[in-house]
C-alpha cells in the first residue's frame, strides 16, 4: 500500500521528444505548439496523471478487501505477507543488489523504522485487525489516519507548523475517527472489533513514523520498495519456517490472487502510479485523491463481500475523506 507521504520518483516520466537530433543548422521537425496536448501541463498530460492517481487509490482500495477476505477465511497474515513482499523482493533485486543488502550510510534506527513502519510490522498488525472490522473501517482507520499521525509525530518530533487549513483538516479527521469508534459503544459494533480499531491506529502511526524515516534516508522509491520487501520477506520467511505456512493447502485461484493484488499491484503497481501521478499533477493533488481510498474500500466491502455499514459508520468514512481533502489541499508545513 502507497498513500499521501508515500516516496515518489521523479524519474518515471521522460521528455522523448527533447532528445531527438538535430543537424546543421535546420530545425529537426515542426515544434510543438504552446498548448500542445502533448505539451507538459497540458490537459491530456494533467489527465494522464489523474488517471494514475485513481489507479493507485484502487489497488490500496483493492489490498484492503483482498486481505480482509483472505484473513477471515483460509490464509493468515503471515501467508500474505510473503505473497505481498516476494514480489518486490526479487523485481526490484538489482536495486538493492547495486546498494546492498543494507545501503551504505543508513543507520540501523532508520532502517529498522522503515522496514517496520511500512513492511512486515505494519503488514503484520494491519492485516490482523483486518480479522475484527469490515473493510470500510478499515479505510477510514488506517489511510485515513496516517496523515493524522504524521502530524503529531511531525509536531512532537521534528517542531513542524502547520497552517489552519491543514489542523482543520487533521481535526476533521480526528472526529471522523472518533465518531466511529463511538459506534462501539452504541450497538454498531462487533464482538472484538475494537481490537481490529487498535491495531488499524497502531499500523497508521507505524507508517507515519516510516515516512518520517524514509525522508531521512535519502533513497530513492524504489530502492526503498526493493529495501523493504526483501528484508520483511526474509523475516516473514524465517517465521513461516518456524510455524508453518498454509499456502501450499489453499486453492491456486486464491494463492494467485493474493499474489496479484498484493504483490504486483499493491506491491509494485502503485508504486509506479503514484509516481506518475505526483510528476504529472503534483504532489498535493495527488494527495488529495488518497481521500477516496475509504470510500473504495467501503464499496469494495459491501459489493464483493457483502459487508453492510450503519449510518454512522458512513458519516465517520465521509468526515475521514473530506479532513484527507483539506490536509492534503492546505499549504505546505514549514518547520520553525
Amino acid at each position: 500500500m502507497t498513500v499521501q507521504n508515500a516516496p515518489v520518483d521523479a524519474g518515471f516520466d521522460h521528455n522523448v521528444a527533447s532528445q531527438a537530433p538535430q543537424t546543421g543548422g535546420t530545425k529537426a521537425g515542426p515544434q510543438p505548439q504552446k498548448g500542445s496536448l502533448d505539451a507538459k501541463g497540458s490537459f491530456a498530460y494533467r489527465l494522464v496523471g489523474m488517471a494514475a492517481a485513481m489507479t493507485t487509490v484502487t489497488i490500496w482500495a483493492a489490498w484492503i478487501v483482498s486481505t480482509r477476505y483472505s484473513v477471515t477465511n483460509n490464509l493468515g497474515p503471515v501467508d500474505i505477507g510473503l505473497l505481498r513482499f516476494a514480489v518486490p523482493a526479487i523485481v526490484l533485486s538489482p536495486v538493492w543488489l547495486k546498494h546492498g543488502i543494507w545501503p551504505r550510510g543508513l543507520s540501523p534506527l532508520t532502517g529498522l523504522a522503515m522496514i517496520c513502519g511500512s513492511g512486515v510490522l505494519f503488514f503484520l498488525v494491519a492485516s490482523t485487525g483486518m480479522q475484527y472490522a469490515p473493510a470500510a473501517h478499515v479505510g477510514a482507520l488506517l489511510p485515513g489516519a496516517m496523515p493524522l499521525w504524521a502530524a503529531i509525530l511531525g509536531v512532537l518530533f521534528f517542531g513542524e507548523r502547520f497552517s489552519a487549513l491543514r489542523w482543520a483538516g487533521y481535526a476533521t479527521i480526528a472526529i471522523g475517527i472518533l465518531l466511529m469508534v463511538a459506534g462501539l459503544f452504541t450497538g454498531h459494533g462487533q464482538p472484538g472489533m475494537w481490537r481490529g480499531y487498535a491495531m488499524f491506529l497502531s499500523a497508521a502511526c507505524l507508517w507515519a513514523g516510516y515516512t518520517h524515516a524514509y525522508h531521512k534516508s535519502g533513497m530513492g522509491p524504489l530502492h526503498a520498495a526493493g529495501f523493504i520487501g526483501l528484508w520483511s520477506f526474509v523475516v516473514l520467511a524465517v517465521v513461516a519456517a518456524i510455524r508453518g505456512t498454509a499456502l501450499l493447502d489453499v486453492p491456486l485461484a486464491d494463492a494467485g490472487l493474493q499474489l496479484l493484488t498484493q504483490g504486483v499491484l499493491s506491491g509494485f503497481g502503485a508504486i509506479i502510479c503514484y509516481g506518475i501521478a505526483v510528476r504529472r499533477i503534483g504532489s498535493t493533488r495527488a494527495s488529495a485523491f488518497a481521500a477516496l481510498a475509504p470510500a473504495f474500500a467501503a464499496l469494495g466491502g459491501k459489493w464483493v463481500l457483502g459487508e453492510d455499514l450503519s449510518i454512522l459508520a458512513i458519516i465517520a468514512v465521509i468526515l475521514v475523506m473530506a479532513g484527507v481533502v483539506l490536509a492534503a489541499l492546505a499549504t505546505d508545513r514549514v518547520k520553525n
